[in-house]
């Protein structure tokens, strides 16, 4: 399944440096992806709480150092964005195999957003595994759709 979502949001097409390839790559490194830009965690601002496959909240927050030094550069697509982005999960109930798919019309009960110079939609897979949190999917930003990649070590 995770494979193939891969391949359907594109990501199996063309091998760049940013794409993940295998599963065992996700096991490597934290990871804090939207389009081609790691932000990477300020593990002082992210939250991790959850009961068994309750989620009560997750929230991933960016570097600002590096998207400060991501800012720098002319071609920075989010040059005039204030902050870092967020991803935050919110009274998200997983299956007993510690995952999820997020649409628009499932979890109505739960908080998932990203927030990144202002609020946008977030759809795709979560997944608890082997102490690693994963989430793959798209987010948007200003109205256009971006593929966001998190890998967070718990």
């Amino acid at each position: 399944m995770f494979l193939s979502l891969m391949n359907f949001l594109g990501f199996g097409q063309e091998k760049k440096e940013t794409e993940l390839k295998t599963e065992s790559e996700l096991k490597l490194e934290e990871i804090f992806f939207i389009g081609d830009n790691n932000f990477f965690f300020d593990k002082s601002k992210c939250v991790v709480e959850h009961n068994n496959n309750k989620v009560t909240d997750f929230t991933f927050v960016g570097n600002k150092e590096i998207f400060e030094k991501l800012d720098e550069k002319d071609d920075f697509e989010f040059k005039y964005f204030i902050y870092p982005p967020e991803l935050r999960i919110r009274n998200l109930t997983l299956t007993k195999n510690m995952e999820t798919r997020i649409t628009k019309n499932n979890h109505l009960d739960s908080e998932v957003g990203i927030y990144f110079g202002e609020h946008g939609l977030f759809e795709g897979d979560f997944f608890i595994k082997n102490g690693w949190i994963r989430i793959i999917g798209f987010g948007e930003v200003y109205g256009k759709k971006y593929p966001i990649k998190i890998n967070f070590k718990l």
